[in-house]
């Protein structure tokens, strides 16, 4: 009985260590996301990425507001 228990927890640590290993050998899945650079609106103060600022350095929600 004691060596058929060694012998399933002798299993259980090689599958866990082969998923340690396959786990580290693989990369993620799909393209890490791309950074993309913000700056924060001089109105608002809200962060948007820099292309969506004007020159005055407004987002589009500032520059469609009402006064």
């Amino acid at each position: 009985m004691a060596r058929l228990l060694m012998l399933v927890l002798l299993a259980a640590l090689a599958l866990i260590a082969w998923r340690m290993l396959r786990g580290a050998l693989t990369p993620p899945p799909g393209d890490a996301p791309k950074f993309e650079p913000t700056a924060r609106c001089a109105k608002c103060g809200t962060h948007v990425p820099r292309e969506q600022l004007d020159a005055g350095g407004t987002c589009p929600r500032c520059r469609a507001a009402p006064g």
